[in-house]
């Protein structure tokens, strides 16, 4: 623990309860949830189950013909369903409890090749807030720790040095992952004595890969976290040999945050009861599945007023068991099955991250489905299906940015795009593998 994080952190929390301990309230509450002393949690989460249920009959035309007295009356639902009826989903300012202001609008970056916009409440985002913290406390990271923060980062999610500053987070681009970015991020965390990395799963392999071929030590490491996709199991055992560090895969998503997330020397994951209420149901069927049979991951948000997801299919499967010695009583992830992206690569040989295209992407309203392939070491195709008109020419531009411009992008515009056997589209495919 260092003494400007705990200047920091200190700092936060006193702040925090001169606004009536908004954060605190949250965090206390999934920690007790969680703990689930006396099965006390699960009488809190069923209790917030119930309201949720409600206020979405109540207020959300979507949800008005259900009964609030059963989740299982209520229908599975996916990004397409949202898409098709979202104006009904919304509810109005006025009916969303401790809200003023505007709503936060929370974009998808489509990792299924499905784009989503879902607005959040204060409430919602506050309860955000404190799932990070609590999670990042229980892998042995304390918020406000030096942190290196790896994603694509666009202009409107961009940190000021103030904001950097106060939450002590140096924001890494890790659009272009090459010899240069990395040695560049190695230098930093050895200089500035970072204690915490966060990134995307698939990320890793690369780093794995530099510090190896390189020799490379990073003492000041203390956890490593990984997320967006799945982590590859030899690239964890490889980096905690390296490092000697935690190596921390977490399960969350843009729409919904954090949904659990395993631990250093355990495989299963640990699920955030405390927010989410989570049904593992029949890959062909809205029933049940069993304990250790493979089934969909489906999660109700328990703190989103302003657009309830209420049996949301988050497209990621899994196995699970009812519970286990460290689970205080409640359901693990025995198994996650999320998605695995090829990579693709830059002509010039550096790896483009896919979530550099999501990102890109989500920032147009009108894509609906799509699909980047690349065909040759410079030759690209990007497949839109579009559900109303967007400027091409910009869009060709901003990939001639990340690609560069002896990238030939062919960018076609189609009905529908194919999905796999298993009932999911793969957004990135690489017929040309380096």
């Amino acid at each position: 623990m260092s003494l400007g994080g705990f200047i920091r952190r200190a700092t936060y929390w006193t702040n925090d309860f001169f606004h009536k301990s908004q954060i605190r309230t949250h965090y206390k509450d999934i920690e007790r949830i969680l703990n689930n002393e006396n099965n006390f949690g699960k009488i809190i989460q069923k209790k917030h189950l119930n309201n949720i249920l409600r206020h979405a009959v109540e207020n959300s035309k979507f949800y008005s013909r259900y009964s609030y007295d059963n989740v299982g009356s209520f229908p599975v639902i996916n990004k397409f369903v949202i898409r098709e009826n979202y104006e009904s989903f919304k509810i109005e300012n006025s009916k969303i409890p401790e809200h003023r202001g505007k709503l936060h609008i929370q974009q998808t970056s489509g990792s299924s090749g499905t784009t989503l916009t879902v607005l959040q409440d204060k409430r919602k985002r506050n309860r955000l807030v404190a799932e990070l913290k609590y999670f990042g406390k229980i892998a042995g990271y304390k918020s406000h720790e030096k942190l290196a923060y790896l994603r694509i980062w666009v202009k409107s999610q961009a940190k000021s040095k103030t904001q950097s500053f106060r939450e002590n987070i140096y924001a890494i681009n890790s659009s272009r992952i090459d010899e240069e970015m990395l040695s560049s991020l190695c230098s930093k965390i050895d200089k500035k004595k970072i204690i915490a990395i966060l990134g995307y799963a698939s990320w890793y392999d690369k780093l794995l890969d530099y510090l190896e071929n390189n020799s490379i030590k990073l003492p000041s490491l203390k956890v490593i976290f990984a997320g967006s996709e799945m982590l590859q199991p030899t690239t964890k055992v490889g980096l905690k040999k390296i490092l000697n560090c935690k190596v921390i895969s977490r399960y969350a998503n843009q729409e919904q945050g954090v949904l659990g997330q395993d631990n250093d020397d355990d495989e299963n994951y640990y699920l955030n009861h405390g927010s989410y209420f989570f049904e593992f149901l029949k890959l062909d069927s809205d029933e049940t599945a069993a304990p250790g049979e493979l089934c969909r991951i489906v999660v109700t948000d328990l703190f989103n007023y302003a657009f309830p997801l209420i049996r949301y299919d988050t497209g990621d499967t899994g196995t699970y068991i009812s519970e286990n010695k460290n689970s205080n009583g409640l359901t693990v992830l025995s198994k996650l099955y999320g998605r695995r992206w090829d990579l693709i690569y830059a002509p010039d040989g550096a790896v483009i991250h896919p979530i550099t295209l999501a990102a890109i992407i989500k920032h147009y309203n009108k894509v609906e489905l799509w699909q980047f392939i690349q065909k040759a070491q410079n030759k690209y195709e990007l497949r839109l299906k579009l559900n109303g008109d967007i400027d091409l020419t910009d869009f060709l531009q901003q990939l001639k940015r990340v690609f560069g411009a002896e990238s030939k992008i062919d960018i076609l515009l189609v009905k529908n795009i194919p999905v796999l056997s298993s009932g999911k589209r793969k957004p990135i495919v690489n017929e040309w593998k380096k």
